[in-house]
């Protein structure tokens, strides 16, 4: 049996990691040294990218963002603002024997569980993409485990008969206003949209204009997703959707709409077209990540969308636990 080193690569070993994420099922565009760049470099975060080595060949990995939380824990995620999920990564097994397969990435994921387990950290918080099923090499050895969810939208289906009669009404109210949806890039735009939402709430967008600049010019210069608009009969968008694309689908990933034209069917309309357009480039679903928060859950189910779980592995040192429990103590005495 061939012993894994796992180690952080140089900058130099990107390019391996991307093939990686390239091959790998489930490998996402989050994933990506290109995109986790945009944080590392807008957000200024610490980013480090593990590697999995069987005789010299990089089979897994796992990225990570550090930080010191005042000064007192060292914590580690897989995801920062605007990321559901970039976990773990393995090359698949080719063996046609499901026991060498589950050994394979059992042997993967145990040693990146065991080697950070010495890093130091104090608190570790690793998010599955949807499809990477086997967590086990981690609860079972005492990190503790959580489920979130997205929907699948699929595009092999026929629309029309699996929406709503509240879409319905929501199209024909669209279609009544004059609204249109098309596909345009703008960063503006874009970000114009998404602060009305935060402004409503009286809260400021969790990123900047900058960080959308930079993820649409990766758009632009890799062709990686698209930006698609409702737009009212003067021209002005009113509602948006970032799509990224994935392996066989695109991923419906940030959306914006101006709470004026909340009740005119601009996203119920941005949705429909969307499902035709991708259907029509024979793309196999539109991955929804919409399924955690109840309003926006309620509205999805109007498209008829399948569940699709991911998957949460939390580990958490003693003194990291202790403080945890002695925070949850004075916060009930101060209920």
């Amino acid at each position: 049996m061939d012993e894994i080193e796992v180690r952080e690569l140089a900058p130099s070993e990107y390019g391996k990691w991307d093939l990686l994420v390239e091959k790998a099922s489930s490998g996402t565009l989050f994933h990506t040294s290109d995109f986790l760049g945009i944080f590392r470099d807008v957000l200024s975060k610490d980013l480090r990218i593990y590697g999995c080595f069987r005789n010299g060949e990089l089979v897994g990995g796992c990225p990570l963002f550090v930080r010191n939380f005042k000064g007192i824990l060292k914590i580690g995620s897989s995801i920062s603002n605007m990321t559901h999920y970039s976990g773990p990564l393995i090359m698949e097994s080719a063996s046609s024997k499901v026991s060498k397969r589950v050994q394979d990435t059992h042997e993967i994921l145990n040693s990146l569980r065991e080697f950070l387990c010495k890093q130091g950290f104090d608190s570790i918080n690793l998010v599955f993409s949807p499809g990477f099923e086997d967590i086990r090499p981690f609860t079972w050895n005492g990190w503790n485990s959580s489920v979130r969810y997205t929907y699948k939208l699929d595009l092999k289906e026929n629309i029309d008969n699996n929406i709503s009669r509240k879409i319905r009404r929501e199209l024909k109210t669209a279609e009544e206003a004059g609204l249109k949806t098309r596909v345009i890039n703008d960063p503006d735009t874009y970000y114009r949209l998404f602060s009305l939402v935060y402004e409503k709430q009286n809260l400021e967008p969790p990123v900047p204009k900058e960080f959308f600049e930079r993820v649409f010019k990766l758009i632009q210069e890799k062709d990686v997703g698209y930006m698609f608009v409702s737009e009212a009969p003067e021209g002005e968008a009113v509602a948006s959707h970032l799509n990224l694309y994935g392996k066989k689908c695109t991923v419906t990933w940030s959306s914006a709409l101006n709470p004026a034209y909340g009740r005119m069917g601009a996203n119920s309309l941005l949705y429909y077209n969307e499902f035709l357009d991708l259907k029509s480039r024979n793309f196999e679903y539109m991955n929804v990540m919409a399924a955690n928060v109840p309003r926006f859950a309620d509205f999805i189910m109007g498209f008829s969308p399948k569940l699709m779980p991911f998957y949460i592995v939390s580990y958490y040192s003693k003194r990291c636990s202790l403080m945890r429990t002695l925070h949850d103590i004075v916060y009930e005495k101060t209920e």
